[in-house]
């Protein structure tokens, strides 16, 4: 899952340099705290569903860097499906992630953005997404505090 991303400018990363970016920019000064964000947001298309998802790398109150990823099917998905499935991607790559940073023993904390809410279309799944998520030990957010699934990920559709 961590194959694919692309620097905020668009440049392509190997699984390794998507690493080495988000512990250069950690390690590059330890005097802040730091959270690793992941989100996912997607959009309906005439022939598709796009996905794009977001790693988000935090220096509380001194910016950030986020790296992104676009994934596309080939069919239309209804909201509950789109919902559930931009849960998933968020879910894999976060446990791809963790598995690999934190070996690295890098000072961080975690959160996975849902773009989910208790108002609206979504509000029918957001307990069972939210239950499936802290079942693997993620810390979740939804909208408003979600910003990496519903800004930045929804900025980039």
């Amino acid at each position: 899952m961590l194959k694919g991303f692309k620097t905020a400018y668009g440049k392509n990363l190997t699984k390794e340099l998507l690493i080495n970016e988000i512990k250069n920019f950690i390690l590059a000064d330890g005097r802040y705290k730091y959270k690793i964000l992941v989100g996912t947001d997607s959009e309906n298309y005439d022939d598709r569903v796009d996905f794009i998802s977001v790693i988000v790398v935090h220096r509380v109150g001194y910016g950030a860097r986020y790296f992104w990823k676009r994934v596309s099917t080939d069919k239309k998905m209804d909201i509950y499906s789109r919902l559930w499935q931009e849960a998933n991607i968020s879910l894999e790559i976060s446990k791809e992630i963790l598995d690999v940073l934190v070996k690295e023993e890098l000072n961080f904390e975690f959160e996975l953005h849902l773009d989910l809410s208790t108002n609206g279309k979504s509000k029918s799944v957001v307990k069972e997404i939210i239950n499936l998520i802290k079942g693997y030990g993620f810390e979740v957010k939804i909208k408003p505090e979600a910003y990496a699934a519903s800004k930045i990920a929804d900025h980039l559709l």
